[in-house]
């Protein structure tokens, strides 16, 4: 979902990223835990998704600073 971000809606969507990389890392931490026949893919393809998470939370965050400092 490529939701665009504007100045109205970056506190939100870096706040949802937030989240959804806890859910993601508690995923994780259950994977290893409890496992199963999929535990390494599952924790792996898990991985990647909080890395570009944390991607789109850097990404929005200069988006935010940038235009914050613009606006003032």
């Amino acid at each position: 979902m490529d939701t665009k971000i504007t100045k109205g809606n970056v506190k939100s969507a870096i706040k949802d990223d937030k989240a959804h990389m806890d859910y993601l890392k508690r995923d994780v931490n259950y994977d290893q835990k409890k496992g199963g026949k999929y535990k390494d893919i599952n924790q792996t393809a898990d991985e990647k998704h909080i890395s570009k998470l944390a991607g789109d939370i850097k990404h929005d965050g200069t988006f935010l600073s940038k235009h914050m400092k613009h606006n003032k």
